[in-house]
């Protein structure tokens, strides 16, 4: 399978043909303080007859999660996405009574577009029942230049991905009209569905978005720079819309170089070994991981997005082991606490989770305490 990185490099000359990649406009309004939520991940589907990629659900683990982080880590939002319909109208419920902002983002891969649309509609009616105003935001589904078959040739998005190398130059026009055509057609569904305000989550920099067509601009932001300057001007081309700019996913895994690895963070675990190992040569590194979140939270806010969601809370699917580095999936996780099995390669086994230097640095920039939990650390999902 080709990765990220070599996808993203093979799409960066298509977005120059398009006219929607640049522009310098600033966005009117006033600078506000930003405080960060993050996303929630209630379990996507891969493949067709595969589970979710939460394998364990219930709604005490749901409650207690959604709690830690209005109540621990102050945030004032979520995105939930997923597969599931029922999760994500649970997972949207519990967040409001909790007083935050939710960004319903359904997520259905390699489906043919009228069942991703259909799926999306049923999202959208779902969540337009539980607004009340401004606090719920609908997401018209995720990157899907990638994820959505019929754009780029091929039937599955690994396909779709090891395409991307062999597409002539000559195509790139033909493929950019069919993102945008799927892309009106999302909107379309959004809006006839749910009243509230809607956007996209769009790979940062690599996907063009005609976001006229949206009410908020929305990304998945990746890059990285060695320099805040780099960032600002770097975030300055998704304002020529003059619409509110919202980091749908940022973060970083938890390894020594995952910050400068950003969106590849994840491809640091060996799939063809049985059970899967973590490559040689990587280091866990919780302390990065929390400098480069604190570090984007003050980018983010001194350039005056509207807000920003860090990926993600917890990734249950990629479990600590905290004495045999090559079982740490952990590792090659965004997620702010670390999850640990009862059963460490069991995906059904029961787990508890505990807070990472990353989760403390977010509680530190919204506001509220660092180094604790107001309950137990452990969470059985039963």
């Amino acid at each position: 399978m080709i990765s990220r990185k070599t996808f993203l490099k093979s799409v960066a000359g298509a977005v120059a043909l398009t006219g929607l990649g640049g522009g310098m406009a600033e966005a009117a309004g006033s600078p506000r303080r930003l405080r960060g939520g993050v996303a929630y991940d209630t379990g996507v589907l891969h493949a067709a007859g595969e589970p979710l990629s939460r394998v364990r659900w219930s709604k005490g683990q749901l409650e207690r999660e959604i709690r830690v982080i209005a109540e621990e880590l102050r945030c004032p939002s979520i995105t939930a996405f997923g597969t599931d319909i029922g999760r994500l109208t649970e997972t949207t419920s519990t967040a409001l009574r909790r007083g935050m902002e939710v960004y319903v983002q359904p997520r259905l891969y390699d489906h043919p577009q009228d069942q991703v649309l259909e799926h999306l509609a049923e999202s959208a009616r779902r969540a337009e029942r539980l607004r009340h105003g401004d606090d719920v935001k609908f997401v018209a589904g995720c990157e899907h230049f990638l994820f959505t078959p019929g754009i780029v040739p091929g039937a599955t998005f690994q396909e779709r991905i090891a395409n991307m190398a062999t597409i002539p130059p000559e195509e790139w026009p033909k493929i950019m009209d069919r993102l945008a055509d799927f892309l009106a057609r999302a909107a379309d569904v959004a809006r006839r569905n749910f009243r509230g305000r809607i956007t996209y989550a769009a790979i940062g920099g690599m996907e063009p978005v005609d976001w006229n067509l949206f009410d908020i601009v929305g990304i998945d932001y990746y890059p990285y720079f060695a320099t805040d300057a780099e960032y600002t001007k770097d975030l300055t081309q998704y304002r020529r819309w003059n619409k509110p700019v919202m980091v749908l996913e940022f973060g970083s895994c938890t390894f020594t170089g995952a910050a400068q690895a950003g969106g590849m963070g994840w491809d640091i675990v060996d799939y063809e070994q049985v059970p899967p190992r973590i490559k040689p040569g990587h280091v866990r590194n919780e302390r990065e991981q929390a400098d480069h979140l604190a570090r984007l939270l003050r980018v983010f806010d001194a350039a005056g997005l509207h807000g920003a969601h860090v990926y993600t809370f917890i990734a249950p699917n990629l479990p600590h082991h905290p004495s045999r580095p090559e079982y740490d999936y952990d590792m090659a996780s965004y997620a702010l606490v670390k999850t640990l099995r009862e059963r460490h390669h069991d995906e059904g086994a029961p787990y508890r989770f505990e807070r990472k230097r990353s989760f403390d640095a977010l509680a530190r920039h919204n506001g509220g305490q660092a180094g604790i939990f107001t309950g137990p650390a452990t969470e059985t999902g039963q």
